[in-house]
């Protein structure tokens, strides 16, 4: 696939060379194919969302293919993301570990070292929390707009149609 050449390669390489600057040169590289496998995407279906947009504004009921292409252009990447995510489950049990070392150091003096450690674990805690939190924030996403797609009126109609139209002329957004 053109959107991940060399990434598996640059990947590789950061592993090998196990240093931050190419681990963020990867971080880099990820999201630029990420950004254009959107706009392939988009493109793909561009002419799909313009028929929609003028079923929308027309008051026109959407087919359920129709409603699923809304929903790849509102929430694809958010169902995407929880579809292919595979340590939400580690993240809570890490997260539980987490709270447990936490709780436990409530009663601690506050000893400089342990000042020290106590400050590693809380930065664990953060990337963790933050991990679970946009998880269930993209998950949250997806369901939200299932339940909007499911019952459309006339004024959902509109929001959706200037909503798609907005992001059709900004494709490089």
């Amino acid at each position: 696939m053109e959107y991940l050449n060399g990434i598996s390669r640059a990947m590789k390489q950061a592993q090998a060379d196990n240093t931050s600057e190419s681990y963020g040169y990867v971080a880099t590289q990820l999201v630029q194919s990420k950004n254009g496998i959107r706009q392939a995407i988009e493109q793909a279906t561009a002419d799909a969302v313009a028929a929609i947009i003028g079923k929308l504004e027309n008051h026109q009921p959407l087919t359920d293919a129709e409603k699923q292409t809304v929903k790849l252009w509102v929430v694809g990447d958010a169902e995407g993301y929880v579809k292919m995510e595979n340590n939400f489950q580690d993240w809570l049990k890490e997260y539980r570990r987490l709270l447990d070392v936490i709780a436990d150091w409530e009663g601690k003096t506050g000893s400089v070292q342990e000042l020290v450690e106590v400050h590693g674990v809380i930065e664990d805690a953060i990337k963790v929390a933050g991990a679970v939190a946009h998880f269930l924030e993209d998950r949250e996403r997806v369901a939200r707009c299932e339940t909007a797609l499911s019952s459309l009126n006339a004024e959902d109609n509109k929001f959706i149609a200037g909503m798609l139209k907005s992001m059709l002329a900004s494709p490089g957004r």
